[in-house]
């Protein structure tokens, strides 16, 4: 499946990006940051990872999508972020380890998505999501 040409994924991202941001778990306060950064135009995505600071682990992702409408998907701490995609669109999610965050990004793309549920359960052929990008800090459980 190509990042290229998502129809729906200005709507998706508008609906999952709010609750992807509260999924991320406590932050430690001497932790590491991650970000990812998404361009709905031209759906390129950048990531910060293992940053001092969310915002230097936002900059960072900003910067390495590198297109102008670039905008912050999910910031998190201490843990694993996911981008999953279908044909329907996007979604992201953080959770202290990949498999929590893997659960949840599927969660939240079977809302526009009904069978990316299966993509849980080793079905991802049969689902149409896929995991695009799994991004752990160095501390994560």
């Amino acid at each position: 499946m190509s990042l290229l040409g998502k129809a729906a994924f200005a709507v998706a991202a508008l609906g999952l990006t709010a609750g992807s941001v509260f999924g991320a778990g406590a932050a430690k306060a001497d932790g590491l940051y991650a970000a990812f950064a998404v361009s709905d135009a031209e759906w390129v995505y950048g990531v910060g990872v293992n940053e001092a600071s969310y915002a230097d682990a936002e900059a960072v992702a900003l910067d390495r999508c590198g297109v102008s409408d670039c905008q912050v998907m999910l910031s998190w701490a201490n843990g694993c972020g996911v981008l999953v995609e279908s044909e329907d669109g996007i979604a992201v999610a953080s959770r202290p380890t990949r498999a929590e965050a893997e659960q949840a990004a599927y969660e939240k793309l079977s809302e526009i998505t009904p069978t990316a549920r299966l993509a849980n359960f080793g079905s991802s052929n049969f689902s149409g999501a896929e995991t695009v990008r799994v991004v752990c800090t160095a501390n994560a459980g």
